[in-house]
């Protein structure tokens, strides 16, 4: 990675690091990991694994570390507030249908992998609205080390050994901005339980992706208002965000029901690198999801599976793609 985008993931981290000093020090981390093994008909294609590690403070009260929340005109400034912050790193990787040829098929998608880091701004007000803002910097090509790591895997488990990651994507640093606002409508059921009703719309912009969305949630269950759903690496519906204390208890579950729509003016890993010549496809401009899934918790300790539906991203693409999503979270000894 070059040596501004290692300063900057540093500065991105530093502000992670220094913010738990000043938050109550009730740190959870999140491990995330979305791969179609984990769905049905696995194909290993396209998205075909993605693997990210967050960590959430507990809610922010030094007035310094306040500052940025008032900084940025997207957080309100009213109402019973829950202001925290994240931090994470990950990595994705993406293949074309066909991994056993040298010379990838131009008509399919190319090999790419990305390794990123970023830091993160997220505000519950009143149990009833969420914000969040997220920066990342990574690295996109074999810097990203997608290629060497999936090929050690297949070694690993005696699958066939994908043959085209020499030609992936060219080494190239992005810069990836993601802002979010999702609204909830609770209703109680009686015994403790309850639904909800979570619509969100998003917007990204940066060097890897450029789309607007809109789409929701539905969930049954108990103690829903701990969290907003599980969160997934693509950033479309969910947050990385639990809070017990929101809770008539320690335990929750609910399962739900989900829908994405995203106009999409860029997707790195369809287009091709910015600044040269890369391998590349036709990108279809309108992109929806659909998912379906249950998360059970214990205060600050929670699993969750989500099954993601995804309509073609390219115009050549024969099916659409589906994978699995699974979400452990736990509470964090600092």
């Amino acid at each position: 990675m070059a040596r501004s985008a290692r300063i900057f993931l540093g500065l991105l981290f530093g502000l992670g690091l220094g913010a738990a000093h000043a938050a109550d020090l009730n740190w959870t981390g999140s491990i995330l990991e979305e791969d179609d093994f984990w769905a049905p008909n696995n194909r290993d294609r396209h998205y075909t694994h993605g693997i990210e590690f967050l960590g959430t403070s507990g809610e922010v009260q030094d007035p310094f570390w306040l500052g940025p929340f008032q900084w940025w005109p997207l957080f309100p400034d009213s109402g019973e507030r829950s202001r925290r912050y994240e931090i994470l790193g990950g990595q994705n990787m993406y293949t074309p249908e066909n991994t056993s040829i040298s010379t990838p098929d131009p008509r399919d998608r190319p090999y790419a992998g990305w390794l990123q880091g970023g830091a993160g701004l997220m505000q519950d007000t009143d149990g009833r609205q969420f914000d969040r803002f997220v920066a990342r910097l990574g690295e996109v090509g074999p810097g990203s080390g997608a290629g060497q790591l999936q090929s050690k895997w297949h070694l690993l488990i005696d699958n066939p050994q994908p043959q085209g990651w020499h030609a992936q994507l060219h080494d190239e640093p992005t810069l990836d901005l993601f802002e979010e606002r999702k609204w909830r409508f609770y209703g109680a059921a009686g015994g403790g339980l309850g639904f909800d009703a979570i619509p969100q719309l998003s917007a990204r912009i940066g060097s890897v992706y450029d789309y607007v969305a809109a789409g929701g949630m539905v969930r049954f269950g108990r103690n829903l208002l701990v969290d907003y759903g599980p969160p997934r690496i693509d950033e479309n519906l969910g947050a990385p965000y639990v809070n017990p204390d929101k809770g008539d208890g320690p335990w929750s579950w609910y399962g739900f029901l989900g829908a994405e729509g995203r106009a999409v003016a860029r997707n790195m890993f369809l287009d091709g690198n910015a600044f040269e010549r890369s391998p590349h496809v036709d990108r279809e401009p309108l992109v929806g999801d659909a998912e379906i899934g249950f998360a059970i918790a214990y205060q600050h300790l929670r699993f969750a599976y989500t099954y993601v539906y995804r309509t073609v991203e390219y115009r050549t693409q024969d099916h659409p793609d589906h994978y699995g999503g699974l979400d452990l979270t736990f509470h964090l000894p600092f």
